[in-house]
C-alpha cells in the first residue's frame, strides 16, 4: 500500500515539474519573441523591448519602419546594381529614424508632440521612398512572365543507327 502512495506521489512530483519546465520555456520563446519583433533585420538599434507591443506612437512608427524595411529585404533578389546604392541609403535612414524614435521616446511627455509630428513625416517619406523601391523592377526582375523562346532551327535528319547482331528480332505484329 505505502509502495503504490510513494509511486503516486512520485508521479504527481514529475508531472508538476514537467509542467513547471513547460511554462519556463514557454516564457522565454515569448520574450525571444518579442525581442525579436521590436528589431528590424539589417538595422542595429537597440529599441525597448516593450516596444513590441505597445501602441505609444513611438513603437508604432518604429513598426512602420520595420515594415518597410522588410519589404525592401523581400525583393533584394531583384534588386539591380543602380538601385543597391539606393537601398543602402534607404537602410541608413531607417537606423537615424529609429535612433531618433528612441531619443524621442526619452523626452518628457510635453516635449514629445513637435519632433513625433517631424518623425511621422519622416517616417512617411521612408515609407514611400521604401514602397518606390520595392516596386520598381530591377535589371534581373523581368516582366512577371518567361519571354517566348526564339524559334529553334530545323535539325538534319539523322540516319538510324545500324542494328547490332545480338538485339532480338522485335514480334512480328510490331515491325510493321
Amino acid at each position: 500500500m505505502t509502495i503504490i502512495v510513494i509511486v503516486i506521489l512520485l508521479f504527481l512530483v514529475v508531472i508538476a515539474g514537467a509542467a513547471v519546465a513547460f511554462g519556463v520555456a514557454l516564457a522565454r520563446s515569448g520574450t525571444k519573441a518579442q525581442a525579436q519583433g521590436a528589431r528590424i533585420p539589417g538595422v542595429d538599434v537597440v529599441v525597448p523591448v516593450s516596444w513590441a507591443g505597445s501602441h505609444d506612437p513611438e513603437p508604432r512608427l518604429h513598426r512602420r519602419i520595420r515594415d518597410a524595411a522588410a519589404a525592401l529585404d523581400k525583393t533584394i533578389g531583384m534588386a539591380d546594381v543602380a538601385q543597391l546604392d539606393e537601398r543602402a541609403r534607404l537602410l541608413v535612414t531607417a537606423q537615424e529614424l529609429d535612433q531618433l524614435l528612441v531619443t524621442i521616446s526619452t523626452l518628457p511627455a510635453n516635449a514629445k508632440a513637435e519632433p513625433l509630428a517631424r518623425a511621422e513625416a519622416q517616417v512617411a517619406q521612408f515609407e514611400r521612398d521604401a514602397a518606390a523601391i520595392a516596386a520598381a523592377p530591377g535589371l534581373d526582375a523581368g516582366l512577371g512572365y518567361a519571354p517566348p523562346s526564339p524559334p529553334l532551327p530545323p535539325l538534319p535528319r539523322q540516319e538510324p543507327a545500324p542494328r547490332r547482331d545480338d538485339t532480338p528480332e522485335p514480334p512480328a505484329g510490331l515491325a510493321q
